[in-house]
């Protein structure tokens, strides 16, 4: 017999308290009088968080004076410090081998794997399957099971065939993982927290304190820490204070409770500790106030009852009659997680107006504690989140991801400037950063995308010069970039794998390059960062070689597993808690949200490694208690002072389903003649939908600007006559005001592109067969093709879509170049021209840039052609002047205004569609001598019109003038400045001129 005989001293702090005041209150009152009492005391509480509230609740108590605490221990993380400091004598009954880190834990999984051929997939995939088996593997320790006797589950004979391969692969575990460990000479961190714990159990039990031990707030869902929790509630100064247990459920529900019950892990406990739920007393000093929420807890005890029981809520009026004034709650249904995250937000801000309140948001939803966090900052809030954010996602995580990521991006332009435009890339030798990357971005990083590296820069960079700009800054930043990224250039260069610390060797280098050290190794996050690179490169001998692609993937799924907190400058009275956290911390409001099935309670889900009879017959819990732990945090915080409920209706556009603890709430209300929607109103959902509304808002004017007659322009091409026809504005925009759009980053092949791609063939090809078309001339078409896709950088998947349509269009090409040039022959491929008009103000200036022009072979007719790769042309079109590009290029030809070529009549006019769509191409063609006598008369008076009518300053330069001619949006640069979608929704509302 122990010296540990006496029955276990068990209390409980009701559900609706705040835990730790509660607590703290009751250990100042054990202490008494004597300041050396309270210090000799010692309290095993579950986290280090936990330790902190406790610690910040005695402050409280005592109104910040100075006293001697009691000693605190995390029992979750406890370590073997601790536990020598606290067992004087006896540290060598603690030698336990040290734990292994999760980083060499994972790395030494993923080698093990990789070794196996038919296993391997892959660095990447091999990585996540090592991740499963430590969730696997902390289950097993945490459970005190052991890694041997997974085969035996082999020998069950029902078990389907895929079952069988999954606990053949777990093998890894049972054989040859242990023998990894020693030879390591380190232990599993689960397990060696059970070994810890079971030591001091064995300790305790033999020689217990002779100080006041209190184990407080832990459910003892861990089968080591139950053992150590009875150890402690039989101590002779020990007792342990549960957290929430429910004393008023009845009997029949208190036995007939399943795994998702909250009380189910509490009645474990109580079994494990051989103790019934009348031998547990309420804490000291709180039987005087738990009256403030008794009602409350008998509510929540109805809304939970087991499924079994529910038949009793039909009595529920007669034997808990309620009213609205007992539900000091609030529920909110919102729309989408945007308009849920500012409900909660003007909660939290609504808070702060009044003096010492405090608030807490707990949900386990961490998209949604971000989301809160940054509504919460157009208030300059700064909230204190529990979780905190993982360092991939940190100023100093995200700097160095875009460091290599920009490799394996090939330094194309959108990871570069990524990268190049963080706000940590600053190379200190480098006087004015962001305006060389400024001129980078504008010059050579926009319009198709490019492939080629640091080269492909260069290249453009040639091209610029060509254009007599001044481009020594330009070249300076590319040689800088160039020489920075070496280090990791030289090694993706020949994409064979190589070691892994030298990979990350030589991206601490580049990111170092770019910022200096004492700015990126500092803060929270990086510290973090530090600690996490030093760890990588010691563990990294366990890895294989591996490429650029491998080397991102190892960071992508270890990074995003550290959280990274902040210390300091966060509100006071503002919170966001997980729920293990909110367990033990209470604020005047809480606030829960998430509730939603799948998010709170979680998807129980599936194991990827047993079925749940495997599970049973190995040991493991069932998959169910995970929402008995769930439950039991939200029944707790459901007994605050003030409580928010919010869910959202949809997630990523896809319908939710409330959580089940809300649809049972509203049943109990509904049971108790109340209705949910006016028990549970507040008005935070309002006020968040009006935060961002103005009830006077007026649509914008259609623009019409009147510039003086000196600045508007006096010489326009021919294309653009047509705009100015069709929206004066974008003439306004870009001759003005000088505007002009920047290309897309990494432009994809759109319409513009397309026509550029088909001129620059169909000018190669027809300057190569200007005589006649020979044999051979298709294979010489494809040539061509493939050369311009080529210097496009296009991705491959779209020179596949393409090729083949510009095959067909070369067949059509052919075949109509063959016919048609038994009348014409090419003369002249783009070629510029001009004309003089006369207006009320002075000349006026047309230029053309003429696709090509033909000439008969007597040289007495012409033919003016343009090359299309889509768009409405007809020839009534050119006969009305409408789309009056060629009918304009003809008054120049006969003019005699193109270079080199004397004035010669046109009797065609001709637009060539070549898309690839239908047999290839289309001919739209004018050869009337009416109609071209027509088309020429309507071009030279239009134009005239329009030179006179905008010389006159009264003229204004509307925005798109007539809808029903307007050009579409895709090929509008300026329909944004203009704002055309505000006016016209106007127009169309009947409310405009």
């Amino acid at each position: 017999m122990t010296k540990n005989d006496r029955k276990p001293c068990l209390y409980t702090i009701p559900s609706g308290l705040s835990f730790v005041d509660v607590l703290a209150q009751g250990i100042f009152e054990k202490a008494g009088p004597d300041p050396l009492s309270l210090a000799r005391m010692q309290i095993l509480l579950p986290t280090r968080r936990a330790c902190r509230s406790l610690r910040e609740a005695f402050l409280r108590i005592t109104d910040g004076k100075s006293l001697l605490l009691p000693r605190m221990t995390p029992i979750g993380d406890i370590d073997e410090e601790e536990l020598s400091l606290n067992l004087s004598g006896m540290e060598e009954d603690f030698s336990i081998p040290p734990a292994i880190s999760a980083l060499q834990r994972q790395f030494l999984l993923t080698k093990l794997i990789g070794a196996m051929e038919d296993k391997s997939h892959g660095i990447e995939r091999d990585l996540a399957l090592a991740s499963a088996l430590t969730r696997l593997m902390d289950q097993i320790h945490t459970e005190d099971l052991s890694l041997k006797d997974l085969p035996a589950l082999v020998d069950d004979s029902g078990l389907a065939e895929h079952w069988q391969i999954s606990v053949k692969f777990l093998e890894i575990l049972s054989e040859h993982w242990p023998k990894i460990l020693e030879d390591n000479g380190v232990i599993e961190a689960a397990d060696r927290r059970n070994r810890l714990l079971k030591k001091a159990t064995e300790f305790w039990s033999k020689n217990p304190p002779d100080h006041p031990v209190i184990a407080a707030g832990s459910t003892g869902s861990i089968p080591a820490t139950a053992a150590f929790l009875k150890t402690v509630a039989s101590l002779p100064q020990g007792c342990v204070v549960l957290p929430g247990l429910d004393q008023a459920m009845d009997e029949k529900s208190w036995k007939l409770m399943d795994d998702t019950h909250p009380q189910a892990t509490l009645r474990q406990l109580l079994l494990t500790l051989g103790v019934e739920r009348k031998d547990v007393a309420i804490w000291d000093g709180v039987k005087a106030t738990a009256r403030d929420r008794e009602k409350m807890r008998l509510l929540t005890t109805e809304i939970m009852r087991p499924a079994d029981t529910t038949h009793e809520w039909q009595t529920i009026q007669t034997r808990l009659p309620v009213t609205p004034e007992d539900f000091n709650i609030q529920r909110y249904d919102c729309a989408a997680p945007q308009e849920e995250a500012l409900v909660i937000a003007l909660a939290l801000r609504a808070t702060l107006q009044q003096k010492g309140k405090t608030a807490a948001l707990v949900t386990p939803d961490r998209k949604l504690a971000r989301r809160v966090a940054m509504a919460c900052r157009r208030w300059n809030i700064e909230i204190d989140d529990s979780g905190g954010q993982a360092l991939s996602d940190t100023k100093a995580g995200s700097y160095l991801r875009l460091c290599i990521e920009a490799v394996r991006g090939e330094m194309k332009p959108v990871a570069l400037l990524n990268f190049c435009k963080h706000a940590l890339c600053l190379p200190p030798p480098v006087k004015d950063w962001r305006g060389d990357i400024r001129s980078l971005d504008k010059y050579l990083c926009r319009g198709p995308s490019f492939r080629g590296g640091i080269k492909a820069y260069e290249a453009k960079l040639q091209k610029l010069k060509d254009r007599s700009l001044n481009t020594d800054d330009l070249e300076k930043t590319i040689r800088f970039v160039d020489s920075a990224f070496a280090p990791l250039l030289n090694l993706a260069e020949d994409k064979k794998p190589k070691p892994f610390s030298q990979w990350c060797e030589a991206h601490l280098k580049v990111a170092e390059f770019f910022c200096d050290p004492a700015n990126l190794w500092v803060h929270q996050d990086g510290d973090a960062a530090a600690l996490y690179f030093s760890d990588l490169k010691d563990q990294s001998q366990y890895l294989p070689p591996v490429t650029v692609e491998d080397y991102i993937a190892v960071l992508e799924q270890t990074m995003k597993t550290i959280p990274v907190r902040p210390t300091f400058g966060l509100h006071p009275r503002l919170m966001i808690l997980g729920q293990l956290e909110a367990r033990l911390v209470e604020a005047d409001l809480m606030i829960l949200s998430g509730l939603n099935e799948k998010t709170w309670p979680p998807d129980a889900g599936e194991d990827p490694w047993m079925s749940r009879p495997m599970r049973k017959n190995f040991g493991l819990p069932s998959l169910e208690r995970s929402i008995g732990l769930s439950a039991h945090d939200f029944a707790q915080a459901l007994c605050a002072k003030e409580v928010i409920l919010t869910r959202s209706l949809h997630v990523d556009g896809t319908p939710t389903v409330p959580s089940r603890w809300l649809q049972r709430m509203d049943t109990v209300l509904k049971a108790s003649g109340l209705f949910p929607s006016d028990a549970l109103r507040g008005p935070y959902l309002d006020w968040a939908r009006k935060l961002d509304h103005t009830g006077d808002y007026k649509p914008w004017e259609r623009p019409e600007p009147r510039p003086a007659v000196k600045d508007r322009p006096r010489k326009l091409s021919v294309t653009k006559i047509e705009n100015w026809m069709k929206d004066p504005y974008g003439i306004y925009a870009q001759y003005i005001l000088g505007l002009k759009k920047l290309k897309p980053l990494e432009q994809l092949l759109d319409a513009a592109m397309r026509g550029d791609l088909i001129h620059k063939v169909l000018f190669r090809f027809i300057d190569k067969y200007k005589t006649h078309i020979s044999e051979g001339a298709q294979a010489d078409f494809m040539k061509i093709v493939r050369d311009e896709l080529e210097t496009l950088g296009l991705e491959d998947d779209i020179v596949a879509f393409w090729t083949p349509r510009l095959a067909k269009t070369a067949d059509w090409l052919i075949t109509h170049e063959k016919a048609w040039r038994h009348d014409m022959l090419p003369a002249k491929l783009e070629v510029e021209g001009r004309k003089i008009f006369s207006g009320p103000e002075g000349d006026f200036t047309l230029t053309a840039k003429a696709d090509r022009i033909d000439v008969s072979s007597d040289g007495t007719t012409s033919a003016i052609i343009d090359y299309k790769s889509g768009g409405g042309f007809s020839q009534k079109g050119m006969v009305s002047g409408k789309t009056p590009q060629l009918p304009l290029e003809m008054l120049i030809l006969e003019d005699g205004g193109f270079d080199s070529m004397k004035p010669v009549a046109v009797s065609k006019l001709a637009y060539l569609i070549v898309n690839g769509g239908g047999d290839g191409g289309k001919p739209v063609e004018l050869s009337d001598p009416q109609k071209i006598e027509t088309a020429r008369i309507n071009a030279q008076e239009g134009l005239e019109k329009l030179i006179a009518a905008f010389d006159d300053v009264n003229t204004p330069y509307y925005s798109l003038p007539r809808p029903e001619i307007a050009p579409k949006s895709e090929y509008n640069d300026y329909e944004h400045l203009a704002r055309v979608r505000e006016w016209a929704a106007l127009d169309e509302q009947g409310d405009g001129e």
